[in-house]
């Protein structure tokens, strides 16, 4: 099974019906990007797809063995709960040339965010633009 492959049947899997929808609109935005390489981009949208996994459900943290790039991305992408909004984002950038994939699905999810006006507060809003303001 190719990664995007079970990336979608793990999602379906653990996520209830509004992060399964996020996510998907996260993995178009990334599809979409022309400025992913195309090597990248299957792992891009994988990881799209399962950037969640380990912040809104019990997906085991030990079934992601033997992608070590991936796992990391998703690593990542999973802001601890201790950890300041601002340090994650940072995190982020910081790797951005070793772990782009974690990089560009930030930047979707983020576009999803800020997309969704019927749960956009205008305090989520100004986390989202700041957090763009250290990414780009």
């Amino acid at each position: 099974m190719s990664l995007i492959g079970y990336a979608l049947v793990m999602a379906r899997k653990f996520y209830d019906s509004t992060t399964y929808n996020h996510v998907m609109r996260v993995a178009t935005y990334v599809a979409e990007n022309p400025m992913i390489q195309e090597e990248n981009m299957d792992d891009c949208i994988a990881l799209a797809i399962m950037h969640d996994l380990w912040k809104e459900t019990d997906f085991p943290k030990n079934a992601i063995k033997n992608k070590l790039r991936f796992r990391e991305c998703l690593e990542l992408l999973t802001k601890p709960k201790d950890m300041d909004y601002i340090v994650y984002i940072k995190n982020i950038k910081e790797y951005s040339d070793t772990n782009p994939e974690a990089y560009w699905v930030k930047m979707a999810d983020i576009k999803d965010h800020l997309s969704q006006s019927n749960t956009l507060t205008e305090k989520l809003k100004e986390k989202y633009l700041i957090a763009l303001l250290y990414l780009l």
